[in-house]
């Protein structure tokens, strides 16, 4: 099995912009659990500290392209920590971790097949990190593209804005597409999805799932029912982006 597995900055860190060792030390685990199972790509996003710098640039009259350039730094210094303790957990096992942060598509597609573990982060201005996890999980024919981000799923409304919003156990791609095409972009400030991540997972048909990556027991409880191939339990667990009535091509 191939995953590509997007965890996203507010994984990384907490409400007041720290890093969450606990939860990074749990994710590590999950991790290692993981290649006993399947080759996986992780891509991190920058979280706080890119939105600190970008707000510094834009302060200092750096352009969107410039802004965008920090943040893509800063997910890859994020992707390295991840790399590094992640090595320094390994040190004694036979799991293979590629030892830098990739920058390209083609340079993942060359490597995949000989780790167990990649780590990546950021590719190039006006992308962002979710786009570089779907077009990573294109590149490596990943089998899975599960997001980890800080609610249950995708809801029909924001939930942190509107109590009574309610979970989607499944989405169809087209309506995620009508949904976020209207949504503008700037650096800094991409949501869940951006309309470039989508439009390549309605076209590489890729099964995608987006979950609650800070409940460590609902991820453990996630990858053994991706493991077991049970659609009703993700269901409960997660939200199913679905290709249905798509034609192929």
């Amino acid at each position: 099995m191939q995953l590509v597995i997007k965890l996203g900055g507010s994984i990384l860190f907490g409400s007041n912009g720290e890093l969450d060792l606990s939860l990074i030390d749990k994710w590590l685990d999950i991790l290692v659990d993981l290649t006993q199972y399947a080759k996986v790509i992780v891509v991190v996003g920058g979280g706080y500290p890119a939105r600190r710098y970008i707000t510094w640039g834009r302060r200092l009259g750096l352009s969107e392209f410039e802004c965008d350039e920090l943040g893509i730094h800063v997910s890859r210094l994020n992707a390295y920590l991840l790399l590094a303790a992640l090595r320094q957990q390994t040190k004694n096992t036979t799991i293979r971790i590629y030892g830098s942060i990739p920058t390209t598509p083609g340079e993942i597609y060359e490597a995949r097949d000989n780790y167990d573990i990649i780590f990546v982060g950021g590719f190039i201005p006006g992308q962002s990190t979710i786009g570089v996890a779907a077009e990573v999980a294109e590149a490596s024919q990943a089998d899975f593209l599960v997001v980890a981000t800080d609610v249950d799923g995708i809801y029909d409304r924001d939930p942190k804005r509107f109590s009574d919003a309610q979970k989607l156990d499944e989405v169809a791609i087209d309506n995620l597409i009508s949904a976020f095409s209207k949504r503008e972009e700037h650096a800094g400030t991409y949501s869940l999805f951006d309309i470039q991540a989508l439009k390549l997972i309605k076209r590489s048909r890729i099964p995608t799932i987006v979950f609650n990556g800070r409940n460590i027991h609902t991820a453990k409880k996630l990858f053994r029912a991706m493991i077991r191939g049970d659609l009703q339990q993700i269901r409960k667990l997660a939200t199913i982006i679905t290709h249905r009535n798509q034609n192929k091509k």
